[in-house]
């Protein structure tokens, strides 16, 4: 068997939300590996990402009061929407022509009892 590796480009779309910019980023990044995986039915090899195209970067601020009067600080919340193009590296599984083997029951219970007879019977 040669090559059995193949090579495909595809555009994602990710939406990460965070506390943070860089959390944010990270969150819409980290989904990249399931979104392929549910596409795909092939084996993964690697996934790598080409470029990155942000579609939409929003930044929600707040004021976060304690028992509604006390204590005022202004919060943030990040959500970020990116068009992700990856190239990925797998196995196609309709390539690949398996050998058929037939093979006792591994699970299966082996009689003791017999097993001599049958084997003095094709002996003779």
């Amino acid at each position: 068997m040669g090559n059995v590796t193949a090579k495909k480009r595809q555009v994602i779309q990710v939406e990460g939300t965070g506390k943070e910019q860089n959390l944010a980023f990270a969150n819409a990044l980290n989904q990249i590996h399931n979104r392929v995986l549910k596409e795909k039915d092939d084996v993964i090899v690697r996934i790598e990402p080409v470029a990155i195209q942000i579609i939409k970067a929003e930044q929600e601020t707040y004021t976060e009061r304690f028992f509604f009067f006390f204590l005022p600080r202004k919060r943030a919340d990040y959500r970020v929407l990116l068009n992700v193009e990856v190239e990925i590296t797998l196995i196609e599984m309709e390539t690949i022509s398996f050998v058929e083997k037939k093979v006792a029951d591994p699970n299966g219970l082996s009689i003791p009892f017999g097993q001599k007879k049958r084997i003095q019977k094709e002996a003779n």
